[in-house]
C-alpha cells in the first residue's frame, strides 16, 4: 500500500511540474513576459496589485515644483478633528492621507502612519484628470485647435481604421472614443497588466482597435487615456521636440501652482529607450498638492492672478458627457446629490473630491479602498462618506 501510494505521489508530482513548465512556457513565449515583472513587483512585495508605494519598481520623470506656496491655514483648523466613526474606518482601510480644504483655505489634515505631509503616493488614475487638464492646457498654448480635435491629426496609424478616424481627443477624455480595451486591476494575464508592467504602453494601446463607433458609448478604459496622451505627446512634440508630459505639467500647472515639492511620474522603461509617461496613472505626488489640483477645478481653472486653464473648458469636462450622469471628461461625478460634487478617482481609493456649493475640496489617499456600492451603481459609498465629512467640518 506504502509503495502504491508512493507511486501515486510521484506521478502527481511530475504532472504539476509537467503543467508549470507548460505554463511556464505560455507565459515566456505567448507575449506575456510582463507577467514576470508583475509577479516581481506584486506578489513578491506583499501586494496582490498595483501600490501606491511602487515609484521604485519604475524609472521616474522630475516634475519640477518652483517657489512652493503653502497653504494658508483656516482659522478652525484647531477644532476641525475628524468624526469617530471616520477616524476608525480611515484606519481600517490603511488610509495615508485626509485633508479638507474650505474656500481655499486647509481646514484638516490627518495622516496615518508611516505616512506624512511630504510622502509621495501613487495617484493611479487621478492622472487621467492631469493628461485632460494638460490636453486643454495645450489647446490654450496653440499645440491643439481644439479638445474635438480629431484623434488621427496625431495618430495617422489609425487613419485606416475606420471607427477611429471619427474618433476626437474629447471622446478619448470622456471615454467614449469606442477604442477597443478590457480593464482590470487583478487578472495576471490580461491587457491592464500588461500596460502597467509591459514596458512599452504606447506599443500596448496602439495595438488595439476600435470595437464600436465614436461616441456610442460610455467604456471606462485606461488605454484610452493613454492614447490621448500620446496625441498629446505628439502634439507638443512637433514645436517643441524636448517636450515631454512631465516637463510640461511642470512649466503649466506644479510651478505656477506653487506645489510643494518636486513630483514625479513613472514611465514605462527609461527614457533613453523610448519610455514615455504611463499617463494614465502613476503620478507621485503629497495630499497637499494633490487637493491644489482639486482646487484648481473648482476656481474654474483660476489660480490667483493667472487663468493657468480657459473657464469655459474646466466647466465642459466637470459636467456629465452626455451618455452617462456619474462622468464627464476623466472626472466622475454625482450631480444629483444633495450637495452635487465631481472627482478624481485612482485605484486602492485615491481620491480628490470637489464640491463648489460648498467651496470645499476633499482628499484621501491609501492602501484600500471599500468596495460597496449602496448609495450609488459605480460611486463607491466611502466616497459620500468623505464628503459628507467634510460638509460636517465646512459648517463648524
Amino acid at each position: 500500500m506504502i509503495t502504491g501510494l508512493w507511486r501515486w505521489s510521484r506521478r502527481a508530482l511530475i504532472a504539476l511540474l509537467i503543467l508549470v513548465v507548460l505554463l511556464a512556457a505560455y507565459v515566456q513565449f505567448g507575449g506575456h513576459r510582463y507577467f514576470w515583472t508583475a509577479l516581481k513587483y506584486t506578489y513578491l512585495q506583499g501586494h496582490n496589485t498595483a501600490h501606491i508605494d511602487d515609484a521604485a519598481n519604475f524609472p521616474q520623470a522630475v516634475v519640477a515644483s518652483g517657489i512652493p506656496k503653502p497653504w494658508a491655514m483656516d482659522p478652525r483648523a484647531a477644532q476641525a478633528a475628524l468624526a469617530p466613526d471616520l477616524l476608525s474606518f480611515l484606519n481600517a482601510e490603511r488610509s495615508a492621507a485626509f485633508l479638507v480644504v474650505h474656500q481655499g483655505q486647509l481646514l484638516h489634515e490627518s495622516y496615518f502612519e508611516p505616512y506624512t505631509a511630504s510622502s509621495r503616493i501613487n495617484s493611479f488614475s487621478m492622472a487621467k484628470t492631469v493628461v485632460t487638464l494638460l490636453t486643454g492646457a495645450a489647446v490654450a498654448d496653440g499645440f491643439v485647435p481644439s479638445f474635438d480635435t480629431p484623434l488621427t491629426s496625431y495618430l495617422p496609424e489609425y487613419v485606416i481604421e475606420p471607427r477611429a478616424s471619427k474618433a476626437t481627443l474629447a471622446q478619448l477624455s470622456a471615454m467614449t472614443s469606442g477604442h477597443e480595451w478590457t480593464e482590470n486591476y487583478y487578472l495576471p494575464l490580461n491587457p491592464t497588466t500588461q500596460l502597467y508592467f509591459g514596458g512599452d504602453a504606447a506599443g500596448t494601446v496602439m495595438a488595439q482597435g476600435f470595437e464600436r463607433e465614436a461616441g456610442a458609448a460610455f467604456e471606462y478604459s485606461s488605454a484610452s487615456t493613454q492614447v490621448l496622451a500620446l496625441a498629446l505627446q505628439r502634439a507638443l512634440q512637433a514645436r517643441q521636440p524636448e517636450l515631454t508630459l512631465a516637463s510640461y505639467l511642470s512649466q503649466r500647472l506644479w510651478q505656477p501652482m506653487g506645489m510643494e515639492g518636486d513630483a514625479s511620474w513613472s514611465l514605462d522603461r527609461p527614457r533613453a529607450e523610448g519610455g514615455m509617461e504611463m499617463a494614465y496613472c502613476c503620478i507621485h505626488s503629497s495630499g497637499h498638492n494633490f487637493a491644489r489640483l482639486g482646487q484648481l477645478l473648482l476656481q474654474d481653472g483660476r489660480w490667483g492672478e493667472q487663468q493657468l486653464l480657459p473657464t469655459e473648458f474646466v466647466q465642459r469636462i466637470t459636467r456629465p458627457n452626455g451618455f452617462v450622469e456619474h462622468y464627464g471628461h476623466s472626472l466622475w461625478m454625482d450631480p444629483t446629490y444633495r450637495a452635487p460634487f465631481y472627482f478624481l478617482q485612482g485605484h486602492l481609493g485615491q481620491y480628490v473630491i470637489v464640491v463648489p456649493s460648498a467651496q470645499l475640496v476633499v482628499v484621501r489617499l491609501g492602501q484600500v479602498r471599500h468596495r460597496t456600492f449602496n448609495r450609488h451603481p459605480v460611486i463607491p459609498d466611502e466616497v459620500y462618506r468623505y464628503v459628507d465629512e467634510g460638509l460636517r467640518m465646512a459648517q463648524l
